[in-house]
């Protein structure tokens, strides 16, 4: 695979919009890829003759092995016929930032593609006859270069407690009940005081936490909320995030070596040894009460073990293994 030429086909921004900073696809994904894979090209799709390009650039190769496209969508901006226009030069595998909540897009494209991934550890009850032969079970990771540059040792980490990730009303309402109780939570991201952060900036400040909350984006009932913000009630009907869904942020905490108190999903498990490696809150009412009876040693000792868990998981290690 390794003389097989790599064109990594997305959006080089967040959301494709410039303002939002590098996007995770092109900042984590594809320098990952081309750290293992140095001949790994990027092509930004979403952008004005980005197709055009992407398919300007397979007829122009001249190699003895066939590329292979790696497309990772968040909308779908490549249709039928452009698929076939790439696949007259190149395979197609379709990389799945968040399959279990767009359901719709993989089954609208999994008869153009080669395989497809997903992050979902339980993958194979969703994915039955043809689409099982074509799923690939790649987890969400982290890029080992920049998250080994950015662990400090734990007597150096000067963020008692924090949390990084766009701000919604529920989530806000869980930081107001944590800090209730005397606990105070450094909160970045966008809508929060301290704004959202760089990809840099994201590695340092839970690179500088001792620990960190990984909250819920899924849709969420808790009443005493949807008293205070009764418009979350007609959000939650429309929003297609029903089910909690194994997160990046998962990995990405555990190998930065903050202590991780999260929401439980379906496959953590199979990763995290509960309770040892990382901490999961019932509730989150519990979170006060956990974040408190923990130690510093407890603490330090579960950030070290939640890196010791995901240390095959970066991202060079999965690709490295994957396209043998």
């Amino acid at each position: 695979m390794e003389n097989r030429p790599i064109i990594c086909a997305s959006a080089k921004y967040a959301y494709n919009k410039k303002s939002n900073g590098v996007s995770y696809e092109y900042q984590t994904i594809y320098k990952s890829l081309k750290s293992v894979y140095p001949n790994a090209i990027f092509i930004d799709v979403y952008q004005p003759l980005g197709i055009e390009n992407l398919i300007s650039h397979l007829s122009s190769l001249k190699v003895t092995q066939r590329p292979w496209v790696l497309y990772i969508p968040f909308l779908g901006v490549i249709g039928p016929e452009v698929f076939g226009k790439i696949r007259q030069y190149a395979d197609i595998g379709i990389f799945y930032l968040d399959d279990t909540w767009r359901q719709d897009l993989v089954y609208a494209y999994h008869s153009y593609c080669d395989w497809f991934t997903t992050s979902d550890p339980q993958f194979k009850w969703r994915y039955k006859k043809r689409l099982a032969k074509k799923v690939r079970y790649f987890p969400f990771g982290y890029d080992a270069d920049q998250t080994d540059a950015a662990r400090r040792p734990f007597p150096d980490r000067d963020i008692d407690v924090s949390f990084v990730g766009a701000r919604n009303d529920y989530r806000q309402f869980v930081i107001d009940q944590i800090e209730k109780s005397g606990i105070n939570v450094t909160c970045y991201g966008v809508g929060w005081p301290n704004g959202p952060l760089s990809p840099d900036g994201f590695l340092n400040i839970i690179g500088r936490s001792k620990i960190s909350l990984n909250l819920s984006n899924s849709v969420q009932w808790d009443l005493r909320h949807l008293i205070k913000r009764p418009l979350s009630i007609a959000r939650n009907f429309k929003s297609g995030k029903k089910i909690e869904q194994f997160k990046a942020r998962h990995m990405e905490i555990a190998a930065l070596g903050a202590c991780q108190v999260s929401f439980y999903c379906n496959g953590l498990e199979n990763i995290f040894h509960i309770g040892k490696d990382i901490i999961l809150y019932p509730t989150i009412d519990e979170i006060p009460y956990i974040i408190k009876s923990l130690n510093q040693v407890d603490v330090e000792k579960i950030g070290n073990n939640g890196t010791l868990a995901v240390a095959n998981f970066s991202y060079q290690k999965q690709f490295r293994s994957f396209f043998k």
